[in-house]
C-alpha cells in the first residue's frame, strides 16, 4: 500500500505530494512559500514566508543598525525619559503630552494651548491680537508732536505722552519744585500743603470788632511785600462807614433817592471825593470829602459840602454805641450847632440772601424810618460801584 498522498497548496491550490512519514506536512509548494517585500529601512528585498503570522518588513541587520540610532532623554517638565532618533531635525525637550499647557486669553478669556519651550509665551490668541490691533489709532502729542497710540475704547484719550504730560515749576511760597500737568487749565502756583498754611481766615477788626475775611491771595501778597496782615475791616480802613453815614444823613435834606460814586480829584495831590447825585436826574446835589481833624489825636471826618455854595452841610465822625458790647457807628453833626443829627451803623438785612447795609437813623425824628445805604455794581461792560440811598418815605 502506497505511503504517498496529495494535499492542496494554500497559495496556488495545486497538488503537493507528501509522504505520510514526514514530520510536518507542507502547506505550500517551495516556489509558493516565499514572497518578497521592500525593506522599510534600506529599501532592499526581504524574503518573507507566507506561514509567518507577523512578518518583519526589514532586514535583521538593518534593524540592528537602526536601533543603535535611538537614544533616551529626560523630559523637561516631568523628568521621566523618552526616546528620540538621532536623525530627527529637531529633538524635543518634552513628552508629547507634557509639551503643552493651557492658559486663558487676556482678551477673549477662552483657553489657549501654549508650548512650554517658548521663551515669551503669548498672552492672547493671534486672531484676538489682530482684531485688537485694528482698534488702535494715532494722534500727535501736544508737547513734542510725536505720535501717541490710542485705543478707540479709551474713555479719556490722552493728549500727551506720559513723559510729556508733566513739567516742573517753582512753588511761589517755599521755592521748591512741584509737578504740574500740562492739561490743567488752572495751573497751581504753590503746593497744596503750602497753601494750607495761608488758608483764608476770619479775624476781628481792631477798630469795630466785627469779623472780616483775609483771603489766601492777600496773605501771600503781604508775605511777598513784607507787609503786616490787615487788622481793620474794609469799612473801617477805607472810611466807608463815615461816607455812608454822611450820605444817609443827606437823605433827610432831599426828597428823592440818592446815588453816590467815588471820583479822583486833583492832578499832583489827588483826593477821593464821594459825589452825591439824584438817582433819577443825575444832578449833583452834594460832595463828601474826607479830612483829618485834630493836632495830637487826629480823627478822620467825612464832610458833606454843597457844590454850588461850598457851604458845609454836615460833618460825620466815628462814634460808639453800647457799653459792654460796643459797636462802631458813624455820627453826623450839624456844622453850625454841633448837635448830633444822625447815627449810622452796619446791619444785616435779608434771610435767604442776607446783605450788609448801612442804616442811618435821625436823632431829631427817632420814629421816622431809617435810611438804607447799600453798595451795588452798575454797568455791563464797564462796571462801577455805586452807593445807593433809598428815597425819603
Amino acid at each position: 500500500m502506497s505511503k504517498w498522498y496529495d494535499v492542496t497548496c494554500r497559495y496556488c491550490s495545486g497538488d503537493i505530494h507528501v509522504h505520510e512519514d514526514w514530520d510536518g506536512v507542507p502547506e505550500y509548494h517551495n516556489e509558493c512559500a516565499w514572497y518578497e517585500e521592500v525593506c522599510e529601512i534600506c529599501g532592499g528585498a526581504v524574503l518573507i514566508h507566507r506561514a509567518w503570522d507577523n512578518p518583519l518588513l526589514s532586514h535583521k541587520e538593518c534593524r540592528e543598525r537602526e536601533a543603535a540610532k535611538w537614544h533616551e532623554k529626560s523630559c523637561g517638565y516631568c523628568g521621566t525619559s523618552f526616546r528620540y532618533h538621532e536623525d530627527w531635525d529637531s529633538i524635543p525637550d518634552y513628552h508629547r503630552e507634557c509639551a503643552y499647557y493651557e492658559a486663558l486669553c487676556e482678551i477673549c478669556g477662552s483657553t489657549m494651548h501654549i508650548y512650554r519651550g517658548l521663551g515669551y509665551p503669548p498672552k492672547v490668541h493671534k486672531e484676538c491680537r489682530e482684531r485688537e490691533a485694528a482698534k488702535w489709532y494715532e494722534r500727535s502729542c501736544k508737547h513734542c508732536g510725536l505720535a501717541i497710540r490710542i485705543h478707540q475704547d479709551s474713555p479719556n484719550p490722552p493728549e500727551y505722552h506720559r513723559e510729556c504730560a508733566w513739567y516742573e515749576k517753582t512753588c511761589e511760597i517755599c521755592q521748591g519744585s512741584m509737578q504740574v500737568r500740562r492739561a490743567w487749565t488752572n495751573v497751581p502756583r504753590s503746593h497744596r500743603e503750602c497753601l494750607d498754611q495761608f488758608a483764608a481766615r476770619e479775624v476781628a477788626c481792631s477798630h469795630c470788632g466785627n469779623h472780616f475775611r483775609i483771603s489766601t491771595g492777600l496773605q501771600l501778597r503781604c508775605r511777598e511785600n513784607g507787609w503786616n496782615l490787615p487788622n481793620r475791616c474794609q469799612e473801617c480802613k477805607h472810611d466807608a462807614l463815615l461816607i455812608k453815614g454822611a450820605i444817609g444823613a443827606l437823605r433827610d435834606q432831599f426828597p428823592f433817592a440818592l446815588e453816590t460814586t467815588i471820583e479822583q480829584r486833583g492832578i499832583i495831590f489827588t483826593d477821593k471825593v464821594a459825589v452825591v447825585r439824584s438817582k433819577k436826574t443825575s444832578e449833583v446835589v452834594a460832595e463828601v470829602k474826607m479830612n483829618d481833624e485834630g493836632l495830637i489825636f487826629v480823627d478822620r471826618v467825612a464832610v458833606a459840602i454843597d457844590p454850588r455854595t461850598k457851604q458845609k452841610l454836615s460833618k460825620t465822625k466815628d462814634g460808639v454805641e453800647g457799653i459792654i458790647f460796643q459797636e462802631r457807628t458813624a455820627d453826623t453833626y450839624d456844622p453850625h450847632s454841633r448837635k448830633r443829627t444822625h447815627r449810622t451803623k452796619m446791619v444785616e438785612r435779608g434771610i435767604v440772601f442776607p446783605e450788609r447795609v448801612a442804616e442811618t437813623r435821625s436823632e431829631q425824628n427817632p420814629k421816622s424810618p431809617p435810611a438804607t445805604t447799600r453798595v451795588r455794581e452798575k454797568g455791563i461792560i464797564f462796571t462801577r460801584k455805586v452807593a445807593e440811598t433809598d428815597k425819603q418815605k
